[in-house]
């Protein structure tokens, strides 16, 4: 699945992990969910995403995971989740956290002056975490706890609170500031979707083994999401056993 819009970089990486986490998942689907009330749209959009990431992303990110250099797939990384800490900035600031606002601050601070504009990510090896929050986290914070599942054309799966979420994200990122013609904007989303989708390449034995593909991919997305925004889970959520999910995937090395 690819997505047109800046979603956050790690909050994406991590919900597509999610996804591909709950294929190795065995089991069917049972009744209606009522987390799912749109389950007939969504399965529907979920088939075509999927068909459209076979037929075009997957062989595209195979060609650029083939022929980009190690160092500049970091770097490419590294320099979109420097733009998506910014963001991270803002939401922290609306949902009046002070710590999380200096980590942020910190954190784009350091990378854009010493890690070069973004590229090299030294904060992380100085003990400041990523928090990136999108807006979606915010409306969390003020009250929307709980929201349905959705699956949005060509992006990964979601809520409503977080698709909407999504909009208020990509008028925040200061990428529009540094790409300010719609083709360079273009251009700068596909080549972040396609990094994003080349590192889910190593995870794809694992998203074919799925019995019901779209129904634990759901119950996974959710189940990371309850936990992210620190939700209570309810005990036969997949995944609920001690995985971590980036241990499934290839560890990320990082430019020095």
């Amino acid at each position: 699945m690819i997505s047109m819009d800046y979603k956050p970089s790690s909050r994406l990486r991590s919900a597509l992990y999610a996804c591909l986490l709950a294929a190795t998942l065995a089991g069917c689907a049972t009744g209606q969910d009522p987390r799912d009330p749109y389950e007939a749209y969504n399965r529907k959009m979920y088939a075509f995403n999927n068909a459209v990431d076979r037929a075009v992303v997957k062989p595209v990110a195979e060609g650029y995971q083939k022929v980009t250099p190690q160092p500049v797939q970091t770097g490419i990384r590294n320099f979109f989740d420097n733009l998506y800490d910014v963001v991270s900035l803002a939401n922290n600031i609306l949902m009046l956290r002070p710590v999380p606002v200096m980590n942020d601050l910190m954190r784009v601070s350091v990378n854009t002056v010493f890690g070069l504009g973004g590229l090299i990510d030294v904060a992380s090896s100085m003990g400041l975490e990523k928090n990136q929050n999108g807006f979606g986290d915010t409306l969390a914070h003020y009250g929307w706890d709980n929201s349905a599942y959705f699956v949005p054309p060509l992006y990964a799966p979601s809520t409503v609170r977080d698709t909407l979420g999504l909009g208020v994200d990509y008028f925040s990122m200061p990428s529009r500031e540094i790409f300010t013609t719609t083709w360079t904007d273009l251009n700068s989303t596909i080549v972040n979707q396609v990094d994003e989708r080349a590192r889910l390449l190593s995870l794809e034995p694992a998203r074919e083994a799925a019995l019901d593909e779209y129904a634990f991919t759901r119950d996974a997305w959710l189940a990371y999401r309850a936990r992210q925004l620190g939700q209570s889970v309810p005990q036969d959520a997949p995944g609920e056993e001690d995985i971590d999910i980036d241990e499934l995937v290839s560890p990320e090395p990082q430019l020095q």
